[in-house]
């Protein structure tokens, strides 16, 4: 078969084999609902992109054709480049994490995706038919993301999330909110299509609708407040645009149309009105939307990082701080308030804010123009008034969700197709970006071998290697299941290929590990010395690649301090405390590392610090009132918390009794907790301890006896215990 031929099919079949990507689940991949997807996307734009290519020197029709479009989408990718370069950290922008795969990476991707679709797809009405195409195979695959939403309904599935809220292959409520929108605006701008074109035979009539009243059903099933407002946005605003654009012969159906805009709004008012009764409080999805008001919001993370984003985007206005660096603006300004919420936001939650703080004012006025180019060429092309007005709906629902959500791959791919197609749409006076010929003989010898090479090394160097790093790091983090069987080697293997995106998970995950290997029994001495050889050499790796990431300095310093390695420990928690003053779990943290290195003339004023900052966080209270009773400061301590029992009476407190030899007092507290509940076997193993610790060595005996008496299975364990108590 010439070459011609077989670069066509290959870009051809790998087009359309992109809308699968929601349906895989790499579970043998880390963070396998986001990783699997985005390498299998990327790898087949990168097949798409290659035999393009060589189709494009073959043929000038094949080549892009200039538009608005066109250039904003380009621009929009450059701004992004830029940004990221001159960002706070250009590795992390530009290839991101398992846990997002975003980053610039993406963005291309995105733009090579939207240059291959508009250059093979064609223009003016062979366009639309393979756009057609296109969009219908995805509708198919979204009818199958949707009946397994419906499964986990049902109850036939689980939900990932652990709640109400459906997800079903995408992982995330809100991905699978945003691509049901995106789909039941698609499945209706076809239903519409079909009616223009006369092509209405009773299939479209019943499967389109269905299809579109399937997706927004579960638009409402994924409770995604912001997603559902967009949904209602979107349909309400293509009534509106048919009902006033559309011509004299569409009376009936505009009248249909603002009587439907009329029905919604009397829905909405009695909704909002009814909105304490007991049918909205016990529907998940209704009680939802009923809570939205600006007192919610602005206890909600977003009233907290909202206010943190516009703040770090003044501090570099034009092109903001790269992609993938919000966290640096969030560990700056955390607020304590949040001491009960996430502790590391990466992203504002919302995609303009996001753009703001990534690209600053260009940054977000390219990305925005994305939006106004799109509506121009729309309105400027030949579909009809309802095809434009679902396709607005469509796109102002898909604004709106943004404005609450941030973006994902589930939904750029979407949105750029939408580009691409009305791209696609004008019928002339598009012109090609170029013309000149080139002869067979220079595309098969001298441009084929070319993009052949390239494509195997960018499929090698950005998709393979990575896809190694990650599959070696799920086998050592699963390593970590059983201690004992635990080896550095297997981490060692994962940092090897030395890929940034990997890099950074994999060290963190060293630190989980580690903590696991020292608190277990039996694990090989070799083992536990090469593990923290590992965690040091994975630190000081860190510290070079993100110097300013407080994440870093908390999560290595947590680590070094539940091994025992206070001084490592507190240089990295003081580190943590300066890169991100306000969060409570740092100061804590510190302030028990201080109090192993007996610091508490500075453990007590960080102690008081968390607590006076947010005096509502039990943890704070807590810490702050044990940090009184351990330097003699009890009589205060009672004082400052009204003899709280659920402080002074808790076990917790009673170790602070027992690190100061008041056993009589950590006694007292055991008793009640067993006395309150009698079948806590450990409480009473721990009040045996005690009792023998303090010599009452007879107390200690019947405690253990009567363990035996009330669970005989445990007899002959608790016999040999009295006989090391009595000797």
């Amino acid at each position: 078969m010439p070459i011609k031929k077989i670069s066509k099919f290959i870009a051809f079949t790998a087009l359309f084999l992109i809308p699968i990507f929601p349906l895989i689940v790499a579970n043998s991949y880390f963070f396998p609902f986001i990783t699997g997807k985005a390498f299998y996307f990327r790898i087949l734009v990168e097949l798409a992109l290659a035999s393009w290519i060589i189709l494009a020197f073959y043929e000038a029709k094949y080549r892009p054709r200039l538009s608005p479009i066109l250039v904003g989408v380009t621009i929009f990718t450059f701004v992004a480049l830029l940004a990221d370069l001159l960002g706070v950290n250009p590795l992390r922008s530009f290839w991101s994490n398992f846990e997002r795969m975003e980053g610039w990476i993406t963005i291309i991707h995105l733009l090579a995706f939207f240059l291959v679709t508009t250059s093979l797809f064609g223009h003016g009405e062979e366009g639309r038919r393979n756009w057609h195409h296109w969009i219908n195979f995805s509708l198919f695959i979204a009818l199958i993301v949707a009946l397994y939403g419906l499964g986990q309904l049902l109850g036939w599935f689980d939900i990932h999330q652990g709640s109400s809220r459906i997800d079903a292959s995408l992982g995330n409520a809100a991905y699978m909110a945003v691509y049901m929108l995106m789909h039941a605006g698609l499945a209706t701008y076809m239903y519409f299509a079909a009616r223009v074109k006369k092509s209405f035979s009773s299939w479209y009539k019943i499967v389109y609708p269905f299809l579109a009243l399937l997706f927004a059903f579960e638009v409402f099933q994924t409770a995604t407040r912001g997603t559902i407002l967009g949904l209602i946005g979107g349909v309400l605003l293509s009534l509106f645009l048919y009902a006033l654009l559309a011509g004299p012969k569409a009376r009936k159906s505009r009248l249909y149309a603002g009587g439907i805009i009329v029905l919604v709004v009397i829905l909405g008012l009695v909704f909002w009105f009814n909105r304490s009764s007991s049918f909205v409080q016990n529907s998940e999805v209704l009680n939802r939307l009923a809570t939205i008001s600006l007192n919610e919001a602005k206890t909600q993370a977003r009233g907290y990082i909202w206010p943190m984003a516009l703040k770090g985007a003044m501090e570099r206005p034009l092109l903001g701080w790269g992609q993938e660096n919000f966290n640096y603006i969030f560990n700056a300004n955390y607020d304590p308030r949040m001491y009960n919420q996430e502790q590391w936001f990466d992203r504002a939650h919302s995609v303009y804010l996001d753009w703001l703080v990534a690209g600053g004012i260009i940054g977000l006025v390219s990305y925005l123009s994305l939006y106004f180019l799109l509506l121009f060429a729309l309105w400027r092309s030949s579909l009809a008034i309802s095809e434009k007005s679902v396709l607005t709906g469509l796109l102002v629902g898909y604004f709106i969700h943004n404005i609450f959500v941030f973006d994902n791959l589930a939904s750029y791919v979407l949105f750029f197709a939408l580009l691409g197609f009305v791209h696609s749409l004008r019928e002339s006076g598009q012109k090609i970006f170029s013309t000149k010929q080139f002869s067979n003989d220079a595309v098969e010898y001298v441009v084929t071998p070319i993009v052949l090479v390239l494509l195997i090394s960018s499929m090698y160097f950005l998709q393979i290697r990575v896809i190694q790093a990650n599959t070696r790091l799920i086998y050592a983090v699963a390593s970590c299941n059983e201690p004992v069987k635990a080896s550095a080697a297997y981490f060692e293997k994962a940092l090897a290929v030395d890929s940034y995106t990997a890099n950074q998970e994999a060290r963190e995950q060293v630190f989980s590990c580690v903590m696991r290997v020292f608190s277990s029994q039996g694990v090989p001495g070799p083992t536990m010395q090469a593990f923290l050889n590992l965690s040091s050499a994975a630190v000081e790796a860190q510290v070079a690649a993100t110097p300013r990431d407080a994440r870093l300095y908390m999560l290595a310093g947590s680590m070094f301090h539940r091994i025992g390695q206070y001084e490592e420990a507190r240089t990295l928690l003081e580190k943590a405390n300066v890169l991100s003053p306000g969060k409570q779990s740092i100061q804590l943290e510190l302030a028990a590392t201080y109090l192993n290195l007996g610091l508490t003339d500075k453990m007590l004023p960080l102690l008081e610090q968390a607590y006076e900052a947010v005096p509502d966080s039990y943890s704070a209270r807590f810490a702050y009132a044990t940090g009184l009773v351990i330097t003699g400061q009890e009589k205060e301590a009672r004082a400052k918390f009204n003899d709280d029992p659920g402080i002074f009476e808790t076990t917790q407190m009673a170790q602070a009794y027992l690190s100061l030899k008041q056993y009589d007092k950590a006694i007292a507290i055991y008793e009640k907790s067993i006395k309150d509940n009698p079948t806590d076997v450990d409480a009473r193993l721990m009040l045996a301890k005690i009792y023998y610790t303090a010599g009452q060595i007879s107390k200690a005996v019947s405690t253990m006896q009567s363990i035996a008496k009330d669970r005989p299975e445990l007899k002959e364990q608790v016999e040999a215990i009295i006989k090391e108590i009595q000797k």
